[in-house]
């Protein structure tokens, strides 16, 4: 009987650590994370869309894929659509989300 008590209380307490990390998660990580950017990716299967990229491959995305810099730091932004427009070649999508 205590073997089954202890079990008990042990699928308890996982499933509540759980329930309350994924709620912290979600709550709290709406801002990009250090060391990431949000772009407008250009992706032939998908469409434009929003994604973060870490600092180090952003460069990359924006040369080979014509991708272009999200000003915000939302990350409830990604995976929406996006304008890739940058008219005046400045790396900065001319339409903001």
């Amino acid at each position: 009987m205590w073997r089954l008590m202890g079990v008990l209380l042990a699928l308890t307490a996982l499933v509540a650590l759980a329930t309350l990390h994924g709620t912290g998660y979600a709550q709290g990580n709406t801002q990009t994370r250090e060391g990431k950017q949000l772009i407008c990716h250009v992706s032939d299967d998908v469409g434009a869309h929003i994604i973060e990229v870490a600092d180090p491959a952003v460069p990359k995305h924006l040369e080979l894929h014509g991708d272009c810099l999200i000003n915000s730091t939302n990350r409830a932004l990604i995976g929406d659509p996006c304008d890739p427009t940058d008219g005046n070649n400045n790396d900065i999508c001319d339409i903001q989300p």
